[in-house]
Parts: C-alpha cells; sequence; structure tokens
C-alpha cells in the first residue's frame, strides 16, 4: 500500500477524524470533573468561623509539615486519582489526582494505604510545594470510594 492510496480513502479519514473527536470529549469529560478549592489565609473572628465551610474544620486538625514551602493554609481537592506510589518513607503514600483540570499531589497519613487508580477522592489540608515543584496537599483528612 503505497502513501497515496492511503492518503485517498475518505472513509478512513472520517473514521480517524471520528475515534479522536471521542477520545479528546473523553479525555475532557475525565479532567473537568471534581474540584479544586484553596483557602490562602487562615480565617480569624467570630463572624469568619460562622462562615466557613463544613469541610474546614479539617484544615487545623494536624501539624503541617515544617521542610516544605507552604502555599497556602487550606486546600479541599476532589477528583480521581490517575497514579500513586510510596517513598521516601517506606510509611508514606502519594497519589496524583485529576480534578478541574489541575493535577495535585496528595501525601496521605503515614501508615495509609494508596487507594487504586480511577477511584474517587476527597482529600483536606495545608497546600506545599513538593520537591519536583507540583502542588502537594498533605491529607489531614481523606475519603475515597
Amino acid at each position: 500500500m503505497t502513501v497515496r492510496s492511503v492518503l485517498d480513502r475518505p472513509r478512513l479519514w472520517r473514521v480517524t477524524a471520528m475515534l479522536s473527536a471521542l477520545l479528546l470529549c473523553g479525555l475532557l469529560f475525565v479532567c473537568v470533573q471534581g474540584s479544586l478549592t484553596i483557602i490562602n489565609r487562615e480565617p480569624g473572628g467570630k463572624q469568619a468561623t460562622a462562615a466557613r465551610s463544613s469541610w474546614e474544620y479539617w484544615c487545623t486538625r494536624g501539624v503541617p509539615r515544617e521542610e516544605r514551602r507552604r502555599l497556602a493554609f487550606c486546600a479541599r481537592v476532589e477528583g480521581h486519582v490517575i497514579t500513586s506510589t510510596h517513598g521516601p518513607n517506606p510509611e508514606e503514600a502519594h497519589i496524583a489526582v485529576i480534578s478541574d483540570f489541575h493535577i495535585v499531589l496528595v501525601r496521605l497519613p503515614d501508615g495509609e494505604s494508596a487507594p487504586k487508580r480511577g477511584t474517587n477522592i476527597v482529600a483536606i489540608g495545608p497546600l506545599f510545594r513538593a520537591r519536583d515543584g507540583q502542588r502537594e496537599i498533605q491529607a489531614f483528612w481523606y475519603h475515597a470510594t
């Protein structure tokens, strides 16, 4: 089969274009799901306490890491797990979550096992800059479904 004979097949081009469009729509559908909410500073005062979201309770329920640069007081990510890894400490698990066109790393609490790929997860905790430059949430609380 020569290149010219392949190029002269409009039906093949239409099928290829349709499959490519379906793949692109599927990727967009996966990437758009979820949410990422960031609270830059700790809210203060009685009025701020009354106006807080229900999930903000978990923002102060742990000890933030000291060895990383903190980007925000707290963040909440909801999305799908795309990969997971352990280390450098054997008790330490990290997952990559795709949510609202963002990829966010989540460091799970020590000793927790990483959820499988495709699992829907909600994680809450302070937002840091990871060693590789990505945004990383130190999960004080998380729930995988």
